[in-house]
């Protein structure tokens, strides 16, 4: 099997093809970009905004690319066909982690096209190389109905609901880097408030679907005034919302604020005209999946995301030049 070839200057016709599959594989599993994703992802492989390697459909097919944010790269493999895909879903992982960037401490990969087994073994295989680190996420699911309709427990004295309008994008940030810190998830998202705003804004945006401000809410200390929970959602489609993000202070968790948060998303959500809620929860998260699990979701799809971090040494190697 040839080595892949650099996206940069690729007919754009290939690349528009290959990231098609990807959206659609991406979408069978309820995670779908919106917009001209498609169209702008070969935009910028083309013209090296992203690096990115692939192989022609003519070849099987297979894009691998990242996008750089701080210091962090976060990509994703795609392999299209059948015969091969496993061999080429680690070619192109393993062209994409050799040629990284030198100042990048690390990168997160996401993986679609290879049945689970097939998978695993790309995993492991790659799993080898110093660094490395596999996150299972669960993609999670729950009808809704006319008893998602009663309120639920009121707020224990001291706290008040508000609009998500009334809060700001840097206290929103600033509250997910609180919840998420020395967690699996902080992994995914990066380790300041600085990276929580621009994962936030993309969602508010609609990168994942149409942003509901109306089924979406904050929770605040009245004195002092302090953010300290907070529920985002959007629409995945005209019957089916999903919940962006959900967070409480950890210095507020153990007072039901989390199930609160939850069942009134869910109440908003059937008011709405929605049937169902979906959301993703990284397997290691215990303590949200109980809440989940006890809430009546149920996992309908998972997902895999491999993670290469520089060794220190090797970092410090490359500040030194």
């Amino acid at each position: 099997m040839d080595a892949p070839r650099s996206t940069l200057g690729a007919p754009s016709e290939e690349l528009l093809e290959l990231a098609q599959l990807l959206r659609r594989a991406l979408a069978n599993r309820e995670e779908s970009p919106t917009g001209a994703w498609v169209e702008e992802v070969a935009a910028d492989l083309t013209a090296g905004r992203k690096t990115g390697w692939f192989y022609p459909t003519s070849e099987g097919g297979g894009l691998a690319f990242y996008t750089v944010r701080g210091a962090e790269g976060f990509g994703h493999v795609h392999v299209a066909g059948a015969a091969g895909a496993e061999d080429r879903a680690f070619r192109l992982a393993t062209v994409l982690l050799e040629k990284t960037a030198s100042d990048l401490t690390s990168v997160d990969l996401g993986f679609t096209g290879l049945p689970p087994q097939e998978e695993r073994r790309v995993l492991e295989r790659l799993a080898t190389r110093p660094g490395s680190t596999v996150i299972e996420r669960d993609a999670m699911e729950r009808t809704l109905g006319p008893s998602d309709a009663t309120e639920g427990r009121p707020l224990p004295p001291g706290l008040r609901q508000v609009p998500l309008s009334d809060v700001t994008l840097e206290a929103l940030a600033d509250l997910d880097h609180r919840a998420f810190a020395g967690t699996t998830d902080e992994l995914l998202i990066g380790r300041s408030s600085e990276d929580y705003a621009r994962i936030l804004r993309a969602l508010m945006d609609g990168r994942l679907g149409r942003f509901l401000p109306e089924a979406s809410a904050a929770l605040v200390t009245t004195e002092p005034s302090r953010l300290v929970g907070a529920i985002l959602s959007a629409e995945q489609s005209a019957r089916r919302g999903i919940f962006l993000d959900f967070m409480v202070d950890p210095a507020h968790r153990g007072r039901g604020l989390g199930e609160r948060l939850l069942r009134w998303g869910m109440r908003a959500l059937w008011a709405l005209g929605y049937s169902s809620v979906h959301l993703w929860v990284t397997r290691s998260n215990e303590q949200a999946r109980r809440l989940y699990d006890a809430n009546g979701f149920r996992t309908i799809a998972s997902a895999t995301i491999y993670r290469w971090e520089r060794p220190p040494a090797e970092s410090h190697a490359h500040s030194a030049r």
